[in-house]
């Protein structure tokens, strides 16, 4: 099979979604707009460096036989005229008048004649890059041409008409702005298009039917995209609005709501049909909304009278302190209690939902890989598999850190939350991989963010213009304010 067969198969087999090849379009705009102008002012560079001005100047000849009088006989000679002058001017009798008359060594302009239709006029027309030359060639055609033309076309004589002038301006006249905007419309017509192939060609999962088919793993729904921010004043209070995600808030959308109402029953079948109650909640890369999915499956499984453990075991970038407005002491911190500063009751915390308890902290643990490979791990998950229905919990994103990993050990099962349009499909199947390694059972997949013209009014700002950021997971800890080691 050919390089352009395999091309054309690949295409076919793309599913487009209108929204996401739409948003990656307007949401690279800048690149598009800098790519034109950049366009725009080489094509104005090119068209001025290049640009050569043209003085035209023309003089009219009324043709007009010696040996009769009729009019059929001066368009005759008109047409004759007109299909041999160009002969005679190139002749090197000419050129070499001209040569002489002017001191060049070679005449160096455009000189054309055409007839008049249905007339005995004759125009004659040179051009040049200088006005001067210009005028002085025609001139020393006039002076010369009828000893020269004599002997070619016979009896027909030349009067002049029209007498040239010298041009003061050229007959091309630079047109930079119109090669400008012609420039920048193609380019931004031709950029638009390759960004519409990027995000076409782009093995990420656009769609839920995609998970299945691109991942090793099965799907378990979908997450429609939700604004954090609702009204005009949440903008404002950005960061005491953190628990604008939840299902319990009374703005969020019903569709939202319902999309999480349908994977809890999901998630809460498939763990009793393995005899699981131990759930890792995590994803390849940042900013995917592992958090937001882990504290709202908890809220769904309480909401059913389970009793829900939630563990922030994020100890580099702890969150749910924040998504439930929680005032965090210090002793009841769980890297505390990891490193045996801190008992069991002490990191259990109460929440608003009398069938839900917190284990986490606010503060940041740079060495958090070394202190989860103690022994209190396993004792703290002991200690919730007792006491809670369903113990979820929130991780480091597995493609960054070995955390998720190392929870995994102990745990029954692993959700993977994918954003939608993010992170590669090779990535995604490379994270599986390494929690199938750790004799980890991946319960599925949830596909976050999901944004479609129908569940949408803005195009957001996700794109896969970030996707390289999520490898910088040395700032990953400066979301607290209190760092430890």
């Amino acid at each position: 099979m050919s390089k352009e067969n395999e091309y054309t198969d690949l295409l076919e087999n793309k599913k487009i979604e209108p929204y996401i090849l739409i948003h990656d379009i307007l949401v690279n705009w800048w690149v598009l707009l800098l790519g034109a102008l950049a366009a725009a002012m080489l094509a104005y560079i090119v068209v001025s460096v290049r640009y050569v001005p043209s003085y035209t100047t023309s003089a009219t000849f009324a043709v007009s036989s010696r040996s009769s009088s009729s009019s059929y006989a001066s368009l005759s000679s008109a047409n004759t005229m007109a299909t041999t002058l160009q002969k005679i001017i190139e002749s090197n009798a000419m050129q070499s008048i001209l040569c002489d008359q002017l001191g060049v060594e070679e005449i160096d302009a455009d000189i054309s004649t055409r007839v008049i239709e249905n007339t005995n006029l004759l125009e004659l027309t040179v051009a040049s890059d200088s006005p001067r030359e210009a005028f002085d060639i025609m001139n020393g055609i006039i002076e010369n041409y009828s000893s020269i033309a004599y002997y070619s076309v016979g009896d027909a004589v030349m009067d002049v008409l029209q007498e040239p002038q010298i041009p003061f301006s050229p007959s091309n006249p630079l047109n930079t702005r119109d090669t400008a905007e012609k420039a920048f419309l193609i380019a931004l017509l031709g950029l638009g298009a390759l960004t519409a192939l990027i995000s076409i060609m782009r093995d990420t999962i656009k769609g839920e039917q995609e998970i299945e088919e691109k991942l090793d793993a099965r799907s378990l729904g979908s997450i429609s995209f939700e604004r954090k921010y609702k009204v005009a004043k949440d903008v404002l209070r950005k960061k005491k609005n953190n628990a604008a995600l939840l299902i319990t808030n009374p703005l969020s959308s019903f569709s939202f709501v319902e999309n999480y109402k349908k994977l809890a029953a999901r998630v809460e079948y498939k763990m009793e049909e393995h005899g699981s109650k131990m759930l890792v909640v995590t994803s390849v890369s940042e900013n995917e909304g592992k958090s937001t999915v882990a504290a709202n499956l908890a809220i769904s499984f309480a909401q059913k009278g389970k009793r829900v453990i939630l563990i922030d075991g994020d100890l580099k970038r702890p969150s749910q302190f924040l998504i439930f407005g929680l005032e965090m002491e210090d002793k009841s911190e769980l890297g505390e209690f990891l490193k045996e500063n801190a008992d069991f009751k002490d990191v259990l915390k109460k929440i608003k939902n009398p069938n839900m308890l917190f284990i986490g902290g606010r503060n940041c643990y740079s060495s958090s890989t070394e202190i989860l490979q103690g022994p209190q791990l396993g004792r703290l998950m002991n200690a919730c598999r007792k006491y809670a229905d369903y113990v979820i919990i929130d991780t480091p994103p597995a493609g960054i850190l070995g955390d998720a990993e190392i929870f995994a050990r102990y745990a029954d099962e692993v959700l993977l939350v994918v954003r939608q349009n993010y992170i590669f499909s090779a990535d995604i199947n490379d994270t599986l991989d390494g929690f199938r390694g750790e004799d980890g059972n991946v319960l599925g997949v949830v596909l976050n963010g999901v944004k479609t013209f129908g569940n949408s009014t803005s195009l957001g700002r996700y794109g896969y213009g970030r996707y390289g950021k999520y490898g910088k997971y040395g700032k990953y800890g400066n979301y607290t304010r209190k760092q430890r080691d």
